[in-house]
């Protein structure tokens, strides 16, 4: 049997606990699960991990940077606050739309980190608010600071309804109109707020 690089293996285990935790929730996504929809070993898994929760930690962090990595490459810097605001919250649920299992995995984790762990889930709500932050800092005259903080928060809020309601309904061409809505309500909203500062 050939070798397998601990990196490829690592992911390996993170692509197959996306899988099982959308399907199964975390409670019920034990590392047995998830070995063997990875078609490893479960020694492996605990030698990549150690514990189920830096494997959830890992597919957390796996995510938001997959995320990151798709706006960086998909939202040119330089733009308007509003242009990139908007364009964040689309791509955002684009991928959602994309990547079910990853997009209900997130959810299904942040949401057991919430029950099992305050600190932990405070953190992981935070790794998306630096990636909003780290975008609408990027536009052509950004907006201070405490406002980037404001806005940044305020579209993970309306990411994370739009999320919600994609969950539990599953209709695309719904959440697309929502989408224009939101987008509508974040542009109206800076252009108000430009007009004021002018």
């Amino acid at each position: 049997m050939a070798h397998i690089p601990t990196e490829v293996r690592r992911q390996q285990f993170i692509d197959a606990a996306i899988e099982v935790i959308a399907r199964d929730g975390v409670d019920g996504a034990t590392t047995r699960k998830i070995a063997q929809e990875a078609g490893a070993p479960l020694a492996t898994l605990h030698y990549c991990f150690q514990t189920k929760e830096n494997l959830l930690w890992a597919v957390f962090e796996y995510l938001a940077d997959t995320i990151r990595t798709e706006l960086e490459e998909r939202v040119p810097q330089g733009q308007s606050t509003a242009s990139i605001a908007e364009q964040v919250l689309t791509e955002t649920l684009r991928a959602a739309i994309d990547r079910p299992s990853a997009n209900r995995a997130q959810l299904e984790i942040w949401l057991w980190a919430e029950r099992n762990d305050q600190e932990v889930a405070l953190r992981l709500y935070d790794m998306y608010v630096e990636v909003w932050r780290e975008q609408l800092k990027a536009a052509k005259a950004p907006l201070p600071d405490d406002e980037i903080e404001s806005l940044a928060r305020v579209v993970l809020a309306l990411v994370d309804g739009l999320n919600n309601q994609l969950i539990a309904h599953g209709d695309e061409k719904l959440l697309r109109r929502e989408i224009d809505t939101a987008t509508a309500m974040l542009a109206a909203y800076l252009g108000r707020r430009r007009r004021r500062s002018a």
